[in-house]
């Protein structure tokens, strides 16, 4: 983008000294300029391609400004004020925000694209971790099965934060882990569980320690 702000997409050479990191609002008119031209720029691969793209109710996006702070989601749609709404997403950050009517960026400013596979793995990931799932196809949030089926295996902690597994014939105690929490469909679930735990019994220690 010129100092005129024309978009050049030709090669241009200059020493590496009289460069410098743009400002979000350099970034954000170039972006602007790159919708005009229906372009999209590829960070990790350092190349702008047309873009001819038209995200519908529903399906998974890909929002960011020039390739940089990358938010996923579920595209709702562009409000009366020219906002992207998605129905969920996830930040860059790691946080998710799922209430159905996200509001994001104004859409002139963003760069919205399919969404990739690894963008979909760790969407569908973090909706998991919640017990959410996306159904694209009637377009809402489905809550995940939290229970295995009858003779089904699941996992659990034991008094010594031991990961054990075993099969679900809905005994007492199987109900009983269920109700607690202590009921994993997943092992790397318990895992994740029994290492935050860990985490604070080992603060605690700490702090037992200092005194």
């Amino acid at each position: 983008m010129t100092a005129g702000r024309e978009l050049v997409t030709d090669d241009a050479v200059m020493f590496l000294n009289d460069c410098r990191e743009a400002s979000a609002e350099q970034k954000i008119a170039l972006q602007r300029l790159l919708n005009e031209g229906h372009l999209a720029w590829d960070k990790r691969r350092g190349v702008c391609s047309e873009s001819l793209y038209a995200p519908k109710d529903g399906q998974l996006v890909k929002l960011s400004i020039l390739d940089e702070h990358v938010i996923l989601g579920a595209f709702k749609e562009i409000d009366a004020k020219g906002r992207v709404v998605l129905y969920c997403l996830l930040d860059e950050d790691g946080s998710l925000r799922y209430s159905l009517h996200e509001t994001v960026g104004y859409a002139v400013n963003l760069q919205i694209l399919p969404i990739g596979t690894s963008g979909r793995s760790r969407l569908s990931d973090a909706l998991r971790q919640k017990g959410l799932a996306w159904n694209g196809r009637l377009k809402e949030l489905e809550r995940l099965a939290t229970r295995v089926r009858r003779g089904d295996k699941y996992y659990y902690l034991n008094d010594i934060l031991e990961i054990r597994e075993c099969r679900d014939n809905n005994r007492p105690a199987d109900r009983k882990r269920l109700e607690c929490g202590n009921y994993f469909m997943e092992r790397r679930d318990a895992e994740l569980v029994r290492d935050c735990v860990r985490s604070v019994v080992r603060l605690n220690r700490d702090k037992d320690a200092r005194r």
